[in-house]
């Protein structure tokens, strides 16, 4: 057992109790998600599990952190949908251009029309995961790892980008078969992700979001 200290009170949970596990013990005090917490002064994703006596404060989708990763989850989300509706053999590339609002503007390059009967697919694609709570994994892999599994994806700008990284190791994220290198904390599943509009916009896509101070509540376009 390890001792906790949350909110001036101590608690105690089993070694290896993720720290997911115990946010939905204190999500009832905050009004919005929680969706990182900070153990000893370090943010740790809520997949994550507790090892050692430690204080921890939660982190919701109100504080600045927090809504960052709501939005990076939601793109991942988003990115996962696209490539299951259009499917991965007719998409070239999906560029993440700049920000609109609340929102990010993406075009896509391909065999693939954007129209609103596509972006009803996305959507209901999107609130399935949601609904059914998918695990975001993430794991640690080597540059040449990150190529070779680009490649086997067809995202072939990301490959040849890796080909030029310094680093030796970077994290990629998993949301069932989809698989994408994010830098950043991500939340603990798909089911935090209920608030977002898709919107079509010049020659691409807007995903729209909420802000952090209204984080349920997606502005209009």
């Amino acid at each position: 057992m390890c001792q906790v200290k949350i909110h001036g009170e101590l608690h105690e949970y089993p070694a290896g109790t993720p720290f997911g596990v115990i946010a939905q013990e204190f999500q009832s005090r905050y009004k919005d998600p929680i969706v990182l917490v900070m153990a000893d002064g370090r943010l740790r994703e809520l997949h994550k599990k507790l090892k050692k006596e430690q204080t921890i404060t939660f982190v919701t989708t109100a504080d600045e952190i927090g809504h960052k990763t709501y939005k990076r989850s939601m793109s991942l989300l988003f990115l996962k949908a696209v490539y299951h509706v259009a499917g991965h053999e007719n998409i070239q590339k999906i560029v993440l251009h700049f920000t609109v609002h609340q929102g990010f503007y993406y075009t896509i390059r391909g065999n693939v029309t954007i129209d609103e009967q596509f972006l009803a697919k996305v959507k209901s694609y999107m609130l399935e995961l949601v609904e059914r709570k998918v695990p975001i994994l993430k794991r640690s892999v080597t540059t040449r790892e990150a190529r070779d599994l680009f490649r086997h994806h067809r995202m072939y700008d990301k490959e040849k980008l890796f080909r030029f990284r310094r680093v030796s190791r970077v994290n990629i994220y998993s949301l069932e078969d989809f698989e994408d290198y994010f830098y950043g904390f991500m939340v603990w599943h798909t089911g935090y992700l209920k608030h977002f509009e898709l919107y079509p916009y010049e020659e691409g896509i807007v995903l729209q979001m909420p802000t952090a101070k209204n984080p349920t509540v997606v502005s209009p376009r």
